[in-house]
């Protein structure tokens, strides 16, 4: 919801909150605001999820979420949105990070892959609907859609009902101080998650703009094309769910080779079909990316350090979204029409290729009891 219920009203938010005595755009902060907010505070939210509990968190977070969501229905001042904006991605740093250990705690092998691949595909699918909300939203004036973030509140009342806290450390009332971040074991994978994160926002967020370089089509158009491209992602996260029997690190190498190549065959035609098929095939491979970092994390990560392993992995995620354009947009400047497609489905490849070799460290071991256990190899 961060961005996306607010994408249709970019420009009356422009409208509103221009204020010509700061020296910087009000809007793309509003906008930008709770990606910063999760980047930094993360691995703090991820430390208190550990450190106090998965529940506590996730309510109060929930609420919070929900009332400072809300504000800029009130607030007026262009700097006051911002931070009730920038408070958002706190709150939501901590709903992620609650979220990432919850699942860790709740599920184990095969279960929680299923899961997982859950939680991916009904993110793609419901950024789709609150597009479509905010835009509904967005008729009723620039503020409405900020009172659909109340929806914090409500989710936290069967949140409340329904959501329990793993078991403790037998030893204390209270989840064991994290001990120091095994960085040899993680470092790996968040530097495969930021790299997969450029990626994975490659075609959401530049697609209109090789459109518009292969020819002029309506607004509309364009966002039709966008949407369709996009269905690719949930269908690539659900898929997850079918794949148990192949290993993570094939799964990676595979995934990055799908995404690769629409991107090819984006490349390989100058027609607009070609470049919506081509970004189809390419959302599908990414959407294997989320679940695929997510479930080689938890498999590492030791059960009192979820919350932090969480947290650092949506610092790493947003990260990743934030230098995405920037990365985009310096190797368009840099290539031919065209030729940008074909390079960026190279680096898909090698990037597959690189994590395949960083995944392939880890070898599971056959378990019983609450915890999986994993034998590290080559990582530090």
């Amino acid at each position: 919801m961060g961005v996306v219920l607010l994408a249709p009203v970019a420009q009356n938010l422009r409208e509103q909150l221009s204020d010509a005595s700061l020296p910087f755009d009000v809007t793309s902060l509003v906008l930008t605001a709770p990606a910063l907010a999760i980047a930094l505070f993360s691995p703090l939210a991820g430390y208190f999820v550990d450190r106090v509990g998965r529940r506590p968190v996730l309510l109060s977070m929930l609420l919070l979420y929900g009332v400072v969501g809300m504000a800029p229905v009130l607030l007026n001042h262009p700097l006051a949105i911002v931070a009730a904006r920038f408070l958002l991605g706190i709150a939501e740093a901590g709903i992620l990070a609650a979220n990432f250990a919850l699942i860790g705690d709740y599920f184990q092998g095969e279960q929680r892959r299923r899961w997982i691949a859950y939680k991916s595909s009904v993110a793609a699918l419901m950024a789709t609907l609150f597009y479509i909300v905010g835009g509904f939203l967005g008729e009723w004036g620039w503020r409405a859609p900020f009172a659909f973030y109340g929806i914090g509140i409500l989710i936290a009342l069967p949140a409340a009902r329904y959501v329990f806290e793993p078991p403790k450390s037998p030893q204390t009332e209270r989840y064991p101080v994290p001990s120091a971040p095994r960085a040899g074991v993680v470092l790996p994978y968040l530097v495969i998650t930021l790299l997969c994160a450029i990626l994975f926002y490659i075609v959401p967020l530049q697609l209109g703009l090789f459109l518009e370089r292969r020819g002029e089509f309506p607004l509309s158009a364009i966002g039709v094309m966008i949407a369709l491209a996009g269905l690719g992602n949930p269908v690539g996260a659900l898929a997850f769910r079918f794949l148990s029997h192949i290993s993570l690190p094939v799964l990676m190498l595979a995934s990055a080779l799908l995404a690769g190549a629409g991107l090819v065959v984006a490349a390989m035609s100058p027609g607009a079909p070609a470049l919506v098929l081509g970004g189809f095939i390419n959302q599908v491979g990414c959407g294997l990316f989320v679940p695929i970092t997510v479930s080689s994390l938890l498999q590492v990560a030791p059960s009192e350090r979820r919350g932090t392993s969480g947290g650092a992995w949506s610092t790493a995620f947003f990260i990743g979204q934030f230098f995405s354009p920037l990365f985009v947009a310096e190797l368009i400047q840099r290539s031919s029409a065209g030729g940008e497609l074909l390079m960026l489905g190279l680096i898909n490849l090698a990037i597959g290729v690189v994590a395949y070799f960083a995944l392939r460290g880890v070898r599971r071991v056959p378990a019983s009891g609450e915890s999986a256990r994993v034998d590290i190899k080559g990582l530090g």
